[in-house]
């Protein structure tokens, strides 16, 4: 049996911990008493009183908690939560969210100084065309090679993102080769992108054979008879020589997938039929081969780094929550902890630590967005009250009120959850993987 999902427990542990951490030292900062830090959730194991406060190991290992006198507004101690001033309440609700994006940025710039690994393909190529965006409007087609940008040379799609933004408005030359040969198109940036897609493109390593890499066991591949170092020349008849070509066509097959596949240099006698329409979303189980070197970074580039990628995941968050209710996302588009345990576990099996430090960063900085939303039983809805309390000049909502607003979010959220967690279940009884 496999355990590979009990990595959850560390990785929202921490995640917990790290955010009540934000409570607890900006309560202690501002003068607010705090009765109690908690690792776990109760029953208590045992606690050590420390200067009024009692530090606490629980059973439940998932997280932990701060108790701060009077949060609840239920306190006329001048220390108490709910007789602090204004701002210093902001500030306490607000700093457990933003030591998740702290952690954020320390994993991702910690993982640059040490060494991350980086696909090492000299050139990018294009995977996905949008509809009606300015690459699909300059005639890019899916397996085209990205050579320069407005005469610059281009390796990576760091670059060519870097280029299209510093050139957004404005027509530019992009050279491709296709088909081995140089085609140069005249592209003009989206001047306001959405999510960073100014040119409306998905791109990948432009890696030629397209060379199968890993067969995860049990999957449609793996059924089938794919293997590792299979070299996929055709899919459903149509030539294919590079990495991004063969991806675009096995996302828009219709029906199941016939790969002509060479092995061993001999091209196999029958096609192989991968039909993931048995899987609740597409999934093959398999990966294609990219080469992959170690770089590292000083600490000043790993820190630009970090603030770039934090902030290519926080502006890309909206996109996908709008795409997760239009029903148009490609995962599962909101899970709970059962979905985000089958995650850990499918990460911490692909990718190991790293994948798990990296998993770790971009959920701390969903748990800071999400738990900022003005939504009552979030610290985002406790906010909301105080701002309308500075609106009333200082009047405060009665406690017990407020207490009924987020008792009843908390009743609306826990509905959501069990609703979540049913599909959830559904899909590991289904044996469909989160992970592409």
């Amino acid at each position: 049996m496999d355990f590979s999902w009990l990595w959850v427990v560390p990785v929202l542990g921490v995640l917990i911990v790290v955010h009540e951490m934000g409570h607890f030292f900006s309560a202690r900062l501002l003068g607010i008493k705090v009765e109690e830090f908690g690792v776990g959730f109760p029953p208590r194991i045992f606690a050590i009183r420390r200067g009024g406060i009692d530090y606490s190991l629980n059973w439940l290992p998932i997280g932990g908690f701060v108790k701060i006198l009077g949060e609840n507004g239920d306190s006329n101690d001048p220390a108490s939560f709910g007789r602090a001033p204004a701002w210093k309440r902001i500030i306490v609700l607000a700093a457990g969210s933003f030591m998740n994006l702290l952690l954020a940025i320390v994993i991702f710039t910690g993982m640059s100084i040490t060494g991350t690994r980086e696909v090492a393909a000299p050139t990018t190529g294009v995977v996905e065309v949008l509809a009606n965006k300015p690459a699909a409007a300059a005639g890019i087609q899916p397996g085209d090679k990205i050579v320069q940008v407005a005469g610059q040379p281009v390796s990576d799609s760091d670059q060519i993102r870097a280029l299209s933004r510093d050139n957004a408005g404005k027509p530019t030359v992009y050279t491709v080769v296709r088909d081995g040969k140089t085609v140069p198109r005249t592209i003009t940036p989206d001047a306001h992108p959405t999510g960073g897609a100014y040119l409306g493109v998905s791109l990948d390593a432009w890696v030629s054979p397209a060379k199968v890499d890993r067969v995860t066991p049990g999957s449609v591949a793996d059924k089938a008879g794919l293997k590792s170092g299979d070299l996929i020349v055709a899919v459903d008849g149509k030539p294919v020589d590079n990495l991004p070509y063969a991806s675009y066509l096995l996302q828009h097959s219709n029906g199941p997938a016939n790969l002509t596949v060479e092995r061993n240099g001999q091209r196999l006698a029958q096609p192989i039929m991968l039909d993931a329409s048995v899987e609740a979303q597409k999934s093959y189980g398999f990966n294609l081969y990219r080469p992959y070197h170690m770089v590292y970074y000083s600490p000043v580039q790993a820190l630009g780094r970090a603030l770039g990628n934090t902030w290519d995941v926080i502006s890309s968050v909206p996109t996908g929550i709008a795409q997760a209710l239009a029903g148009k996302s490609q995962g599962p588009g909101v899970t709970t902890i059962v979905g985000i345990s089958q995650l850990t576990g499918e990460v911490a099996q692909e990718d190991g630590l790293n994948g798990l430090l990296n998993l770790t960063a971009l959920l701390g900085i969903s748990l800071f967005m999400l738990n900022l939303l003005p939504l009552p039983a979030l610290d985002g809805g406790r906010l909301l009250f105080i701002f309308v309390e500075l609106l009333r000049g200082g009047r405060r909502i009665a406690p017990e009120k407020e207490g009924m607003v987020h008792v009843a979010g908390m009743v609306v959220l826990l509905t959501l959850v069990a609703i979540v967690t049913y599909f959830d279940i559904q899909r590991l009884f289904q044996g469909t993987r989160l992970l592409p």
